[in-house]
């Protein structure tokens, strides 16, 4: 057990999965910031923030009425996150960037979803803290000569970190459904009363057809809504089964697609699936670990 607990988290890797890893967690980070105008929530009516508890203001530091400084602390996260992408004192630009995104981000839930699967940052702001404790900057960085060389173990653990934290995205998804509603979530009824109920408005309704048609076809709601939590369930063996990974995470982005035909639901945190790429060098992998550090 011991060894196969190494062999995850220390298995020898390569700087430019980690790199890679690094340019798009910064790129979907930026991606969110500046597709939401997250400060202007600071300077709404004192009424918006009459359901927030006085011990959530203080877990996050927010409290209304400071606009122009949630502006200056965005920009701040802007550049931060700018520095990561280029690969400029990376490490340093992740950890500011984290805790600006960490005071930022739940301002996104007022005006957009409370519900923490489908948010811009939930994923990207604990990634940024694993990127800054990590040698994220040893390839693909603005005006770096030599490439350093970190041990080779130092290149997977973020990656695996990463990786835990998107199977929790969709194990807890499938283990709240189970909790709340129970296996007749997956019913041909349920899933096409969710059909009918997400394709109500055209504010909020880019694709309509597909939806409406599905929820006229019983049988196919039904498989979508086994599909659906199947997946859910069965996404953590992608940690540790190569079968699982070519299976379920194709899945997933197929389910993704459809969700986004069928019930205009799109989320952030697709571009970091890019963390289960294999190593770009694979020799590196075909020899067994033998890893004794402290």
């Amino acid at each position: 057990m011991r060894a196969s607990w190494e062999q995850f988290w220390f298995a020898p890797g390569d700087a430019r999965n980690l790199a890679l890893a690094r340019i798009v967690v910064a790129a979907t980070a930026l991606w969110g910031l500046l597709s939401r105008d997250l400060p202007a929530i600071s300077g709404l009516p004192a009424e918006f923030w009459a359901a927030v508890p006085a011990n959530t203001r203080l877990r996050y530091l927010l409290y209304p009425g400071h606009e122009p400084l949630e502006r200056i602390l965005e920009d701040l996260a802007l550049a931060a996150l700018a520095g990561l992408l280029l690969g400029v004192l990376p490490s340093l630009c992740a950890l500011i960037s984290g805790l600006l995104l960490y005071h930022l981000a739940p301002l996104e839930t007022i005006i957009w979803n409370p519900n923490p699967y489908i948010g811009a940052f939930t994923i990207p702001v604990l990634a940024l803290f694993a990127l800054a404790a990590s040698p994220c900057g040893d390839a693909w960085s603005v005006g770096r000569r030599k490439p350093r060389k970190s041990p080779a173990w130092a290149y997977t653990w973020p990656l695996r970190l990463i990786q835990v934290e998107l199977t929790f995205i969709y194990f807890f998804s499938g283990y709240s459904k189970l909790r709340d509603v129970g296996w007749s979530w997956a019913s041909a009824e349920n899933m096409r009363l969710w059909m009918l109920t997400f394709n109500q408005g055209a504010e909020r309704s880019v694709f309509e057809g597909p939806g409406l048609w599905l929820a006229d076809h019983p049988a196919l709601c039904l498989l979508m809504g086994i599909g659906s939590l199947a997946m859910e369930l069965l996404f953590p063996a992608v940690l540790v089964s190569r079968l699982a990974r070519r299976v379920l995470i194709p899945a997933a982005l197929a389910f993704h697609l459809g969700i986004l035909v069928t019930m205009n639901i799109a989320v952030f945190y697709l571009p970091l699936f890019v963390v289960f790429l294999p190593p770009f060098d694979q020799s590196e992998t075909r020899f067994p670990l033998r890893w004794r550090g402290r």
